[in-house]
C-alpha cells in the first residue's frame, strides 16, 4: 500500500461525519516524525503516521530503525553521546552518494485526539497540532523551532511537559537493552549520583522533591540546638550570681520600703490636716459671709418692711374697688345681653307667623296653579274626546249603510215571504217616525236643563265647603293659642322649680364645702399618723432584734451613750427617701458617743449571740462637719436635705453620706458625675454613679424606707396592728372626703345644668307670651275670613231661581218624554213583533245582520251621547280656567310681599345676633378680667399676712447671727496659723527609689482601717471600724509600668480621698512604722549590683527563649515534611505494588511480584526490593532471574507504573528481544487490548508482536540511505 492510499485512510478518521458521543477527554499523540539528513536517513523522510494506539517499526538489522527513537531523544534535547555519537555534527547525513549535507533537523507532529467510545476513530481536538523542530549544524550548534518559529530548549521542555510527556524520568522512552535495566537496579542508590530502585519510584511517586528541604530543616535544627545549649549554660551562670544577692537585696527593698511608707503616710496625714484647715477657714469665711449678708439682708428688709406694708394696704383697697366697678360693670353688660336676647325672640317668633302664612299660600297657590293645569288639560281630553266621538259616529254611519244594504238584500230574498211583514213595519215606522223625532228633541233639552243645573249645584257646594275649611281654620287656631297658655303655664311653674330647686342646691353645696375643709384636714392628720408609725416601723424592722436588744441595754442603765440606729436619727423629705436609701448602706450603722460606749454593745452583742452590727463613734468625728461646696448645675447634696433630730448627729451623717450629689436622673446624673471634677451622684430613681465611674442601683425593684419623712416618737412602740389600724383609719376619711367629693360634683353638674336651664326658660317664656299675642291676632283673622267665607257660602237668589226654573222644566220634558214614550211603545211593541216574524222567517243569518245594523244604530247612539257630555264639560272648564288664572294671579302678589316682608325681618334678626353675640364676648371678657382682679387681691392678701409674719421673727434672728459671727473668726485665725506649719512638713518629704514591683504595687495600696464591728455568730473576733472609708486604691494592671522617679510618687489625694483617712488609725500606724525603721542596719549599696545582675538575667532569658522558639519551630518543619514525603510515598508505593502483582500474574499467567520495603519503618533507609515468583516456581529476588523473566518483570512495572500515573505515549526499542514466542504474545495482547489510552510505537522483530499492531511502519536502506513505508495492519 502507496502513502498516498495510507494517507487518505487517515484522512477518515480525522473528520468523522456523525460522532456518536464526544470522549470527556483528550490525549496527546505523535501523528508522524520528518527526519531531515538524520543519520542514516538522507533527505527529508516521514515516519509514520503512527496509529493512535499500536504501531510497530519493523525492518532488517542494521537498517536504521534505532534511529527513529534517536530522532526522538534529538528532539526532546539530548546529547549527542545518548545518540551513540560524539557530537552533534555526526547526526548529519554522510554517505558516498550525499556527502555534503550542511544540517540535520527532526520534525516530531503532535496533536490531541478524541477517542470514540467503542470503535477506532477518534477526533482531533481544534487547533491542537504541534510541530516541534530541532536543527543540528557542522559547526555543532543546534535550534528548536515549535510551528516553524524560533524558540529554544527551556521552551520546547515546558511546553512537553505541559502536555504529559514525562521528560523528567523519560518513562515512555525504553532503549534497546533498557528493558532488563529496571529489573536489575539495586534497592537504593549507593551514591548521590545512581539510582536505585527507591529512587526510581520516589521519581515517579513525586516525594523526591522533599529530600532537599528535610536536608535543609535537619542542619537548622542540628545548629539551633548547639546554639541553644551554649546560651542556656550562660543563663545558668548569671541565675546563680543574681540568686547568691537575692537576700541582700530583699532586706536592703524592706528598709526603704518602710521608709517610703512613712512618708506616704506622713503626707496623707498633712494632706488631711491640710485640708481640714482650708476646709474650716472657707467654711468660717463663707460662714461670715452668709451671716453679714444675710443680717444685712435683714436689716434691709426691716428697714423697709413699713413702707412694703403700706404699699401692700394701698394696693389691696385699690384692687377691692376695682372689683366692685367691674362687677357693676358686668351686670350692666348682663342686663344688655338679656334685653338683645328678647329682641332676637321677638323676631324669631315673626318670623314663624311670616312663614306659616308663607306656607299656606304657597299652597294655595300650589293648589290653584295644580288646578288651572288640570283645566287646561281637561280642555284639551275633551276635544280630543269630541273630535274622537265624531270620528267614530261617522265611521259607524258609514258602517250602517252597507249592514242595512246587506240586511236589504236579505230581505230582497225573502221578499216572498215576508213582503206582507215588511209592508207593515214600513207603515208602522212611518207612523212612529214623527214621535220618535219629538222624543229626541226633548231628551236633548233634558241634558242641557241637566248640565247647567249641574254647573250651578256645584259653584254652590264649593262656596260652601269653603266656609266649612275657614270655621276649622278658627278652630285650630283657637286650640293652638289654648296649648300656648298651656305651655306658658307649665313654662313658668318650671321657671319657679328651677329657682327654688338652685336656691336648695346651693345651700346644700354650702354645707358640703364645709365639710369638705374639716374632712380634709382629719385626711391630713390620718395621713401624718399613719406615715409616722409607717417610719416608725420601717426603722424596728431594719433594727430588729440588734436595736432592741442594745435599746433595752441602755434602757437598763448598762450602757450610756447609745443613740440607736443611724437613720431613724434624721428625717428627709419622700422624694429623696429611694435616694438615700440605694447611696448609704450606713443608715442601718448604730451611733454611739465613746469607743468604751461601742465596746460594751459589742460584748453584749457576743456573749447573748444576738446578732452583729457597726457603731459608729462621735468622739472620733469631732470637728468633720460638712463644708458648703458649689456643685454642678446646683445639684443638692444629700447631707445638706437630711434634718437630724440634734445637731451633732451631723459629723455622723456627714461620714456616711460624704458628699454625694442627688440628681433629677440618670441623665443629669452623667453629666454631673463625669465633669471637670469627680463626683458621687444618686438619682431619684436609685442610680449610683461612684467617683471612679462605677455604676449601680436602678432596675426594677428600688430600695426604700431608709430614712423617714418625719420623726417616731421613741417611746412609742408602734406594731403592725398600729400601722394597719391608722392606715385604715385614713382610708376611712379618704372614703368619706371621697364620698362628699362626689356629692359636690354631682350638685355642681346639678347647679351647671339649672343654671343653663333658666335662661332658656325664660326665652322660651318670652317666646310662648309671643306666640299667645300672635295667635290671639291669629284667632281675630280667622274669625274674619270665615264670616267672609259663610257670606259668600250663601246660595244666590238669581242660581236658586234658575235651579227650581230648571227643575221644573225638566220635570215638564220628562212627563212630555213619558207620555210619548206610551204613545210610541204601543206602535214599537207591533214592529218588533213583525221584525220578529220576518226575523222567524228569515233565519240565523236575517237575525244576525238584524242583529249588528241594531248593534251599529246603539254604538252611534253612545256616541252622541258622548259628545253631548263633552261639550257641557268644555263649558265648565272654560270658565274654570279663568277663575283659577285670577286666583294664581292675586296669590303670587301676596307671596310676594310676603318675602320682601321676611327678608327684612331676617336681616335685622341677624344684626341683633350679631350684636348679642359682640355684647356675650364682652361679658366673657368683662368676668375673665374680674376673676384675675380677684386672683391678684387674694395673692396682696397673702403677702400682707406673710410680712407680718416675718417682723416678729427678725428680732430673734438678729441675736443669733451676732453671736454666731463672734465665734466663726476666732476659729479662723486659729485654723490661718496651723496651715503654715504642716504646709512646711509637707515639703520636707522624700522618697527613696526602690526598683522593685511589689514597692510600686504597694505605693498605690492603702492600708485597711480597723472598725468596729461585731461578728456575733460565734466567731468571736472583735474588730474596731472607725471609718468605713479608706484610701484609694487602683486597680492593677496587667502591663508592667517603669518605676517613676522618687518626686513623682508621693501623691496628691483628692478631697473625697481626703475626706475618708481616719486618723487616729494612721498616726498609730506611723508611729510603728518609724520604730521598725529606726532599728534597721542594712547595706543599700548591694541594691546597685543586684539590678544589674537581674538585668543580664532578664536579657540572658529573652535569648535562651528565643533560641529554644525558633529550634522548635525548626523541629516543627522537619517533621512535618518528613512525614508529608513518607505519607505520600507510601500512598503511590501501595498503588504500585497493587498494580505490579496484577499486571505481572496477567502477563505471566499465574506468576506474582511484590515490591518491599527493607525497613518497613523506615523505607527511606535501606530501599525496596523487586520480588517475582514466576509461575510454578518459589519466591526470588529479580537479580536471580532469567533474561526472560528479567523482562516479564520490568514490563510488568512499566505497565504498573502507566497505570498508576499515565503517559500519553510510549516508544520502546525491542523490548521482546529476551522473551519467547508465548510471552511476547502475552505482552503484544496486553498491548492491543489494554492499552486503550496510550499510544505504543514499539520497534520489534518478532512477529508476535508487530503482527498485532494497528499500523506497521517499514525501515529499510538502498544505497546507503534509509527509508520509510507505512501500512495498515488489516486483516486480509
Amino acid at each position: 500500500m502507496s502513502d498516498d492510499v495510507l494517507g487518505e485512510s487517515n484522512k477518515q478518521p480525522e473528520q468523522p461525519e456523525q460522532p456518536e458521543e464526544k470522549p470527556k477527554r483528550s490525549r496527546l499523540v505523535i501523528h508522524q516524525l520528518a527526519l531531515i539528513n538524520f543519520k542514516s536517513f538522507a533527505g527529508t523522510q516521514v515516519i509514520g503516521p503512527f496509529h493512535k494506539s499500536f504501531s510497530s517499526i519493523v525492518g532488517p538489522n542494521g537498517s536504521g530503525k534505532s534511529n527513529t527513537i534517536d530522532a526522538l531523544l534529538f528532539v526532546f534535547g539530548y546529547r549527542a553521546n545518548k545518540m551513540r555519537q560524539s557530537k552533534l555534527s555526526e547526526l548529519i547525513h554522510n554517505s558516498a552518494e550525499h556527502p555534503n549535507f550542511d544540517h540535520c533537523a527532526v520534525e516530531v507532529h503532535f496533536r490531541e485526539i478524541f477517542d470514540e467510545p467503542g470503535s477506532e476513530d477518534f477526533q482531533i481536538v481544534p487547533n491542537s497540532q504541534l510541530v516541534v523542530t530541532r536543527m543540528a549544524m557542522r559547526n555543532n550548534q543546534s535550534k528548536y523551532l515549535i510551528d516553524g518559529e524560533s524558540s529554544n530548549y527551556a521552551t520546547v521542555t515546558n511546553l512537553l511537559k505541559g502536555r504529559g510527556i514525562d521528560l523528567d524520568h523519560n518513562r515512555f522512552l525504553i532503549l534497546q537493552g533498557e528493558v532488563e535495566s529496571i529489573a536489575q537496579m539495586k534497592s537504593k542508590a549507593p551514591s548521590p549520583h545512581e539510582d536505585g530502585l527507591l529512587e526510581y519510584l520516589e521519581d515517579i511517586v513525586g516525594t523526591v522533591t522533599y529530600k532537599q528541604p528535610i536536608e535543609d530543616s535537619l542542619v537548622d535544627m542540628d545548629k539551633l540546638s548547639d546554639e541553644r545549649s551554649e546560651r542556656l549554660s550562660r543563663l545558668r551562670i548569671v541565675e546563680k550570681e543574681k540568686d547568691r544577692l537575692e537576700g541582700h537585696k530583699d532586706e536592703a527593698e524592706s528598709y526603704l520600703k518602710d521608709c517610703n511608707s512613712v512618708a506616704r503616710k506622713k503626707n496623707v496625714l498633712y494632706q488631711r490636716y491640710l485640708f481640714d484647715l482650708t476646709n474650716n477657714i472657707s467654711v468660717c469665711n463663707e460662714h461670715l459671709q452668709e451671716i453679714s449678708t444675710q443680717l444685712h439682708s435683714e436689716e434691709s428688709k426691716v428697714s423697709g418692711r413699713k413702707d412694703a406694708l403700706c404699699d401692700l394696704e394701698a394696693e389691696h383697697k385699690r384692687l377691692e374697688k376695682e372689683c366692685k366697678g367691674m362687677e357693676s360693670e358686668m351686670k350692666r353688660i348682663t342686663k344688655s345681653h338679656e334685653d338683645k336676647n328678647k329682641e332676637n325672640v321677638k323676631l324669631d317668633v315673626k318670623m314663624k307667623d311670616l312663614n306659616s302664612k308663607i306656607k299656606k299660600l304657597k299652597k294655595s297657590l300650589a293648589d290653584d296653579s295644580h288646578a288651572h293645569k288640570t283645566a287646561q288639560h281637561n280642555i284639551t281630553e275633551l276635544t280630543e274626546e269630541m273630535e274622537k266621538a265624531r270620528a267614530e259616529t261617522e265611521s259607524h254611519e258609514a258602517g250602517l249603510g252597507a249592514e242595512e244594504g246587506k240586511l236589504e238584500s236579505i230581505i230582497d230574498s225573502l221578499k216572498g215571504k215576508t213582503q206582507v211583514f215588511t209592508d207593515q213595519i214600513e207603515s208602522k215606522q212611518k207612523e212612529l217616525q214623527p214621535w220618535q223625532a219629538k222624543l229626541s228633541d226633548l231628551q236633548t233639552k233634558i241634558d242641557v236643563a241637566d248640565s247647567e243645573r249641574d254647573l250651578l249645584s256645584s259653584k254652590a257646594d264649593s262656596a260652601q265647603k269653603a266656609a266649612a275649611e275657614a270655621d276649622e281654620q278658627l278652630q285650630a287656631v283657637k286650640d293652638q293659642v289654648e296649648t300656648k297658655k298651656s305651655s306658658a303655664t307649665d313654662i313658668q311653674s318650671e321657671r319657679q322649680r328651677v329657682s327654688a330647686e338652685m336656691s336648695q342646691l346651693e345651700s346644700q353645696l354650702s354645707d358640703l364645702r364645709k365639710e369638705e375643709g374639716n374632712m380634709r384636714r382629719h385626711l391630713s392628720q390620718a395621713r401624718h399618723k399613719a406615715d409616722e408609725a409607717r417610719s416608725s416601723l420601717t426603722a424596728n424592722r431594719s433594727q430588729d432584734a440588734v436595736l432592741a436588744s442594745l435599746t433595752r441595754l441602755r434602757d437598763t442603765g448598762r450602757v450610756s451613750g447609745f443613740h440607736g440606729r443611724l437613720g431613724s436619727l434624721g428625717v428627709i423629705h419622700d422624694k429623696y427617701d429611694i435616694a438615700i436609701t440605694t447611696a448609704c448602706g450606713g443608715l442601718n450603722n448604730f451611733v454611739v458617743d465613746t469607743v468604751q460606749a461601742a465596746q460594751t454593745c459589742i460584748a453584749h452583742l457576743r456573749e447573748n449571740n444576738v446578732g452583729r452590727a457597726t457603731f459608729i463613734v462621735l468622739e472620733q468625728l469631732a470637728g468633720k462637719t460638712p463644708v458648703k461646696l458649689a456643685t454642678p448645675e446646683d445639684a443638692p447634696r444629700l447631707i445638706d436635705l437630711v434634718q437630724p433630730r440634734k445637731k451633732e448627729y451631723i459629723p455622723a451623717f456627714y461620714k456616711a453620706l460624704g458628699n454625694t450629689l442627688v440628681a433629677q436622673d440618670l441623665t443629669q446624673g452623667n453629666r454631673i458625675a463625669y465633669g471637670k471634677n469627680r463626683w458621687r451622684v444618686v438619682s431619684l430613681q436609685g442610680n449610683v454613679i461612684e467617683a471612679s465611674g462605677a455604676m449601680s442601683g436602678g432596675g426594677q425593684r428600688v430600695l426604700r424606707g431608709g430614712m423617714g419623712s418625719s420623726f417616731a416618737n421613741p417611746t412609742d412602740t408602734v406594731t403592725m396592728d398600729t400601722v394597719n389600724q391608722l392606715e385604715s383609719e385614713r382610708e376611712k376619711v379618704e372614703e368619706k372626703l371621697r364620698e362628699i367629693l362626689e356629692k359636690v360634683a354631682s350638685i355642681e353638674n346639678e347647679c351647671g345644668g339649672l343654671r343653663k336651664l333658666a335662661p332658656e326658660l325664660e326665652i322660651q317664656a318670652e317666646k310662648a307670651e309671643l306666640d299667645q299675642a300672635t295667635f290671639t291676632k291669629r284667632i281675630s283673622e280667622a274669625e274674619k275670613h270665615a264670616r267672609k267665607m259663610k257670606e259668600e257660602s250663601k246660595p244666590d237668589a238669581g242660581d236658586s231661581k234658575r235651579i227650581k226654573s230648571l227643575d221644573t222644566e225638566m220635570s215638564k220634558l220628562k212627563k212630555e218624554v213619558d207620555k210619548l214614550v206610551d204613545k210610541t211603545s204601543s206602535i214599537e211593541s207591533e214592529i218588533e213583533q213583525l221584525q220578529e216574524k220576518i226575523l222567524e222567517v228569515g233565519g240565523v243569518k236575517l237575525r244576525a245582520q238584524k242583529s249588528k245594523v241594531d248593534s251599529t244604530k246603539m254604538m252611534m247612539g253612545l256616541c252622541s251621547e258622548r259628545i253631548t257630555k263633552a261639550e257641557v264639560s268644555l263649558s265648565k272648564s272654560n270658565k274654570d280656567i279663568s277663575r283659577y288664572a285670577k286666583s294664581v294671579k292675586d296669590n303670587e302678589k301676596k307671596l310676594a310681599k310676603l318675602e320682601e316682608e321676611i327678608s327684612a325681618v331676617s336681616e335685622k334678626n341677624d344684626q341683633q345676633l350679631s350684636k348679642a353675640k359682640g355684647v356675650r364676648s364682652e361679658v366673657d371678657k368683662v368676668r375673665d378680667a374680674l376673676e384675675g382682679k380677684q386672683e391678684e387681691l387674694n395673692e396682696v392678701k397673702a403677702q400682707l399676712d406673710n410680712e407680718a409674719l416675718a417682723m416678729q421673727s427678725f428680732n430673734a434672728l438678729e441675736t443669733d447671727l451676732k453671736g454666731q459671727m463672734d465665734e466663726t473668726t476666732n476659729i479662723l485665725k486659729d485654723s490661718e496659723n496651723k496651715i503654715g506649719i504642716y504646709r512646711e512638713r509637707l515639703g520636707k518629704l522624700t522618697l527613696q527609689d526602690v526598683d522593685d514591683e511589689e514597692e510600686q504595687e504597694s505605693a498605690l495600696a492603702q492600708s485597711d482601717e480597723p472598725s468596729i464591728q461585731q461578728e456575733g455568730e460565734g466567731e468571736g473576733d472583735e474588730k474596731m471600724e472607725e471609718d468605713e472609708a479608706s484610701l484609694p486604691q487602683p486597680q492593677p494592671t496587667q502591663t508592667k509600668q517603669p518605676p517613676k522617679p522618687a518626686s513623682a510618687q508621693l501623691e496628691t489625694y483628692s478631697q473625697e480621698e481626703i475626706q475618708e483617712i481616719q486618723l487616729d488609725v494612721l498616726k498609730k500606724e506611723i508611729v510603728r512604722a518609724e520604730d521598725k525603721v529606726e532599728k534597721s542596719t542594712v547595706n543599700l549599696e548591694v541594691l546597685a549590683e543586684y539590678k544589674s545582675r537581674k538585668k543580664e538575667y532578664r536579657d540572658r532569658a529573652a535569648d535562651v527563649q528565643d533560641v529554644t522558639r525558633r529550634r522548635d519551630e525548626a523541629k516543627s518543619t522537619y517533621d512535618e515534611l518528613r512525614k508529608k514525603r513518607l505519607d505520600e510515598f507510601m500512598h503511590g508505593f501501595t498503588i504500585i505494588s497493587s498494580k505490579l502483582k496484577e499486571m505481572y500474574q496477567m502477563i505471566t499467567l499465574g506468576g506474582n511480584a511484590e515490591l518491599e520495603l527493607v525497613d518497613s519503618l523506615d523505607p527511606f533507609s535501606e530501599g525496596i526490593i523487586f520480588s517475582v515468583m514466576p509461575p510454578k516456581k518459589s519466591w526470588k529476588n529479580i537479580s536471580n532471574l532469567s533474561g526472560g523473566e528479567k523482562t516479564l518483570s520490568s514490563l510488568a512495572l512499566v505497565f504498573a507504573l502507566h497505570a498508576y500515573k499515565p503517559t500519553p505515549l510510549y516508544f520502546m526499542d525491542e523490548i521482546d528481544a529476551a522473551l519467547d514466542f508465548r510471552n511476547v504474545s502475552i505482552v503484544a495482547n496486553y498491548i492491543k487490548d489494554r492499552t486503550k489510552d496510550a499510544q505504543f510505537i514499539i520497534i520489534s522483530l518478532r512477529n508476535d508482536m508487530f503482527e498485532l499492531s494497528n499500523r506497521l511502519v517499514g525501515i529499510y536502506k538502498t544505497m546507503n540511505a534509509t527509508k520509510s513505508l507505512t501500512i495498515a495492519n488489516t486483516n486480509l
